[in-house]
């Protein structure tokens, strides 16, 4: 499938879902084969996030270090990630707000990034076919873009990349995409224009491990300047561009496989944002955090996961906490599991209904860590 085609198939499908204005995932396959999938996130028909690729973890950092202080940017900011699948870059940045670690506006701006260069990676590369799955979003989201403020945006910045008279690379480079990373080849000549200074610092950026992306970032300058900077260099066979692996973060599987063992809680509320302030909480002290938000269809789930506590909300559209914690109670499986209704509504009556019920506990919204952690510890033992 050529570029041209690829562009279309995926502008289409973005259309066609912000008309049906359907949640999920829209998946893009690469045509080069175990090449990972990108990842469009769709909110009710419009795009709330956009990663994988070849380069999710490089460019995630990229644009946490553009966005952010990079002084807060440490470890323990992955505490919360307990499946690399999911969109971890989220939970990431959602317990960082609430850590008052960055703003609201900062998170945004990473995702917006993101979006972005995940889209200009796509445009030049050729995809194989597309897959939906619909599905609700786990995560609330933070962004919310409409699907032709995104393809106008990327039109516009191909036009300008053809303004400046860099369409011609596409074809003289096989594969050309921003994720390849310069390297010297010809280091002597490369040495002898570097002392002309007319490429300052050029010797410490080009160093085989910076994508375009990277140097763009770490020049400053549009990727239009980049280009121009090195093109000179690859028509003289000084510099040819390689594929690069994506950045390692050994520590984040260390940290996702350490917390998938101290227990499993189960948050089941129709509110995404609730879910995602429970796991913020709980993640980081070793707890598996399964959001639920539609709670018929979360049943199985918890079948399948055998959670160790539930987090229940008393009021969803299609059922409330009482009758799923009745026909939980009647399920075997759950009869000795502890269930804990969340409720805006703290008053003596709806405390003795849960009760009736059959709840463990109650406990009021939103969700403040320090009584998530009492109950937790309350119920499940170490």
């Amino acid at each position: 499938m050529t570029t041209e085609l690829s562009q279309l198939k995926v502008a289409s499908e973005l259309r066609e879902l912000q008309n049906r204005n359907v949640s999920g995932i829209l998946r893009v396959k690469h045509e080069k084969p175990n090449y990972p999938e990108w990842e469009l996130y769709v909110y009710l028909g419009r795009l709330t996030y956009a990663t994988g690729g070849g380069h999710r973890a490089r460019r995630w950092i990229r644009a946490v270090r553009l966005h952010c202080d990079i002084n807060k940017l440490s470890k323990d900011w992955f505490a919360t990630i307990t499946d690399l699948q999911s969109p971890w870059e989220i939970d990431v940045l959602t317990r960082a707000v609430i850590q008052n670690k960055i703003t609201s506006e900062q998170a945004k701006q990473v995702i917006q990034s993101s979006i972005r260069e995940v889209f200009l990676t796509i445009v030049d590369q050729k995809i194989t076919e597309t897959h939906w799955e619909e599905k609700e979003t786990s995560f609330r989201p933070l962004v919310v873009i409409s699907a032709d403020q995104v393809l106008q945006n990327i039109a516009a910045a191909k036009a300008k990349w053809q303004e400046a008279g860099l369409s011609h690379v596409q074809n003289m480079i096989p594969g050309f995409s921003f994720e390849l990373a310069p390297v010297v080849v010809d280091n002597d000549r490369f040495q002898q224009v570097i002392t002309t200074g007319a490429y300052p610092n050029l010797d410490k950026l080009v160093t085989g491990k910076n994508t375009l992306w990277d140097l763009s970032f770490l020049m400053q300058k549009s990727m239009i300047a980049v280009m121009r900077s090195l093109l000179p260099l690859v028509l003289d066979g000084i510099v040819e561009f390689r594929e690069v692996p994506d950045i390692p973060l050994p520590f984040l599987t260390k940290t996702a496989t350490k917390m998938a063992k101290r227990g499993v809680i189960a948050c089941i509320d129709d509110s995404p944002q609730i879910g995602q302030t429970l796991a913020a909480i709980l993640n980081p002290h070793g707890y598996e955090t399964i959001v639920i938000t539609d709670p018929l269809q979360g049943v199985s789930t918890l079948l399948q996961k055998k959670p160790d506590l539930i987090f229940l909300d008393l009021v969803m559209p299609n059922t409330n906490g009482y009758e799923l914690c009745t026909f939980l109670r009647k399920t075997s499986q759950f009869q000795e599991i502890p269930i804990v209704i969340l409720t805006g509504h703290d008053g003596v009556v709806d405390r003795v209904r849960a009760k009736l019920a059959g709840s463990t506990d109650f406990m009021s919204k939103p969700p403040e860590e320090e009584k998530v952690l009492q109950i937790v510890q309350k119920y499940i033992k170490k």
